[in-house]
């Protein structure tokens, strides 16, 4: 009995010394050296839209990895990175290159942002800073709109492919 006490609270102390962490989905409006301006995005099920709280600044650590997401199937059975059932939804993908330095974070667009996932430390010497920033691709407003089937300039009206 004793036994199992003490294999409980090493498993509760074990548990409380993991550093916590929040990740919250989003989108970037403006970044200033280290300082980003986020709006954390809601989705509504009934509308199928996002909708957005008012926008916040976060600091974020010196050098905060920024990548791009990368989707690996998930629940749904579908087929995900490398052709494998299952395995998370979203994962970490290639790095940015410059970070937060690249030009789709200098060319944002004023009304849509920059669709991203971000971590903010909970506790610890990064309390309250972004320490990861994750992208759903780049600012829609830079290269122009995407249209049905994920093609720049392609015709909304016209749906399906080829």
């Amino acid at each position: 009995m004793v036994r199992r006490f003490v294999l409980a609270l090493t498993c509760v102390a074990i548990t409380f010394t993991f550093a916590f962490s929040e990740t919250i989905t989003g989108r970037i409006m403006k970044v200033e050296g280290t300082k980003i301006t986020f709006e954390k995005g809601t989705f509504n099920k009934d509308d199928k839209k996002f909708t957005y709280e008012a926008a916040k600044t976060y600091d974020t650590v010196k050098d905060v990895p920024v990548t791009k997401a990368a989707f690996g199937g998930g629940a749904g059975g579908k087929k995900g990175a490398g052709g494998k059932k299952g395995g998370d939804p979203a994962k970490k993908g290639d790095p940015i290159e410059g970070g937060l330095n690249n030009d789709m974070f200098k060319n944002i667009d004023k009304e849509r942002g920059v669709q991203v996932t971000i971590t903010v430390a909970d506790d610890g010497a990064d309390k309250g800073k972004v320490t990861e920033i994750s992208t759903f691709g780049g600012g829609f407003g830079a290269g122009g709109k995407k249209g049905a089937g994920g093609k720049k300039g392609a015709d909304p009206a016209k749906k399906g492919g080829m």
